[in-house]
């Protein structure tokens, strides 16, 4: 896997509806916007932000992130009014196991209309193709059919199942592990 690779070209993606580009302090606005709808963090481990002091946060930790090449997300920005609409992108690098975890997460506006999978799809063939990736994992709540079927749509596999894996807003939740790798290309 070439991790190197990855933040040395900060690869942009053009899918039929969206933009997919690095997120800036630029996007504080919209970013807050979709970061603060509590709907979009339900399911998930970080809190739903309260003031745009959250949300700079944030993007600060998303630029260290790029500086310390630990993390590359994605801003996913629809093209018919490039509006901020959500973001994702590849967590957990390992560069010896060729292999990352995939995130994301998108405006409660946009469930239900297949712009996570359509974003996340040229990061998974980017991934498998100019990374060497060898293995992608994704995790979501068991109750989550929304992300399951995302995973499902980039050709993912479930698993099984990790049983009180997580401690989210105080409940210990079971995850489903899914996972592509390069043999099922």
């Amino acid at each position: 896997m070439n991790i190197d690779k990855l933040f040395a070209a900060s690869p942009e993606f053009e899918t039929e509806r969206l933009y997919l580009r690095r997120l800036t302090m630029d996007d504080l606005d919209e970013y807050y916007t979709f970061a603060s709808d509590p709907k979009v963090s339900e399911q998930s481990l970080w809190q739903c932000h309260q003031s745009k002091d959250d949300s700079i946060g944030y993007l600060e930790r998303v630029l260290r992130n790029y500086e310390q090449k630990t993390v590359y997300l994605w801003a996913f920005v629809l093209k018919e009014t490039g509006t901020l609409i959500g973001r994702g992108g590849i967590f957990h690098l390992d560069e010896f196991m060729q292999s990352g975890e995939l995130g994301y997460a998108i405006g409660s506006a946009y469930w239900g209309k297949g712009f996570a999978a359509e974003a996340m799809q040229p990061i998974v063939d980017y991934c498998f193709d100019q990374l060497d990736c060898n293995r992608l994992e994704g995790k979501c709540n068991a109750g989550n059919i929304g992300s399951a079927r995302v995973m499902e749509k980039l050709g993912m596999v479930q698993e099984g199942v990790l049983r009180k894996q997580l401690k989210i807003k105080g409940v210990f939740t079971d995850q489903k592990m899914y996972a592509r790798i390069r043999d099922d290309l």
